[in-house]
């Protein structure tokens, strides 16, 4: 990677581009498609960064709100990428990878990688093709325009995509939009020539795929949509995911380290699809997933155990007031959600508890049945099994 003073040199000396120059006849004349051509040919697959997440070719927009951990997913996405591992789970294309990040400094950056390693178990010396390039404090603009809406391609966007021609990377990361767009953001031609002819000419110029990191409107935000201010950022891109924070159940604490990433957006994919994490020890983990590690096995089984024992303090509180807890959902007195009032359940969320419930009537610990209430009533409810 070039150090910050050779970068700036190259970017001060190069030349502004505009993406609507002059070309020759035979470059700018409309082509159809020769259909009878292809009679008895195969039809081209159609490519993925990420299968159904992140179509090859293309620009693909994560939204998310600062601080839920934009930044870390596309890092954890470069690094998957480029040492051959699925991302979330989810299948990759294996290439190098180059990320322009305007927010983080060089340090944030190694802080970040260091724990993605530890949980990937690789070494830095592993990551000879993934190329991160810390811009916090510089002029990040890709794409400019003059008075009339024209749109003109910066120094540093020609510098971005020698850099990412150099070492053959197929994955580029733009974070931010807020520091790459020159624009007005309400401007509906400007966002879709920065989308196009910008971002999109990156992706075919590197052939591969690019990801814009962006921050929601407010009403994306309130509408729990993600959007962003003007409708052709979702428009122009041809997929858009949304990282945000689940809204905390009835009567219990918000968790902190849970995110949701959804597909919002798909033009060669169905949308509305989920990924649970969590974020643990410096990275993104699919919730309630396997790591693997020993250690972190033994934990989450002790944690389970506590949950468990949590319930069944929760379920001795309940009775000895005289009241009961149901094993049925939709009834007003369901155990995991009433249980959430209580200081019992040691910080445990409802999801939580009825995995800890499942487990409990499977183990025979816990059973339903006939349970003398505070009114005298007697009641089909859960009760714990003595002996």
């Amino acid at each position: 990677m070039r150090d910050d003073a050779e970068v700036q040199a190259f970017v001060d000396g190069a030349e502004t581009y505009s993406p609507d120059e002059p070309q020759s006849d035979t470059q700018s004349a409309l082509r159809s498609i020769d259909l009878p051509w292809w009679q008895g040919r195969p039809v081209p697959e159609r490519r993925w960064m990420v299968r159904d997440w992140m179509p090859w070719g293309y620009v693909t927009a994560l939204y998310g709100d600062g601080g839920t951990g934009k930044s870390l997913l596309a890092q954890q996405l470069m690094t998957a990428c480029v040492i051959e591992k699925n991302w979330l789970g989810l299948e990759t294309t294996p290439c190098p990878a180059i990320g322009l990040f305007c927010e983080d400094d060089q340090d944030e950056l190694l802080r970040r990688q260091h724990c993605i390693n530890r949980a990937l178990g690789v070494d830095f010396g592993d990551l000879g093709h993934l190329h991160i390039i810390p811009r916090v404090g510089d002029d990040n603009v890709l794409m400019t325009f003059n008075r009339n809406g024209k749109g003109e391609l910066t120094p540093l966007w020609q510098v971005l995509v020698t850099e990412a021609k150099r070492p053959g990377a197929r994955l580029a990361v733009i974070d931010t939009a807020a520091d790459t767009f020159g624009g007005d953001e309400l401007r509906r031609a400007e966002v879709r020539q920065f989308i196009a002819s910008c971002l999109g000419r990156l992706a075919r110029e590197i052939d591969g795929a690019v990801l814009l990191l962006a921050h929601p409107s407010l009403s994306g935000l309130k509408s729990g949509e993600g959007t962003g201010a003007s409708t052709a950022w979702s428009n122009t891109v041809r997929s858009r995911l949304y990282l945000s924070r689940p809204e905390a159940e009835e009567g219990a604490q918000i968790d902190e380290d849970l995110r949701i990433l959804t597909r919002k957006k798909a033009n060669y994919a169905a949308i509305g699809d989920e990924i649970r994490l969590r974020w643990q020890n410096g990275v993104f983990v699919i919730e309630g997933a396997p790591s693997g590690n020993f250690v972190e096995a033994i934990d989450r089984r002790n944690h389970h155990q506590e949950a468990e024992e949590a319930f069944l303090s929760c379920l001795g509180a309940v009775i000895e007031t005289g009241r009961y807890a149901s094993a049925t959902p939709n009834s007003t007195c369901y155990a995991p959600k009433i249980f959430l009032k209580l200081d019992a359940r040691r910080g445990f969320n409802k999801q939580q508890l009825e995995r800890a419930m499942e487990s409990l009537f499977a183990a025979g610990r816990i059973r339903v049945g006939p349970l003398k209430t505070g009114h005298r009533n007697i009641v089909q409810a859960i009760v714990k099994v003595v002996g």
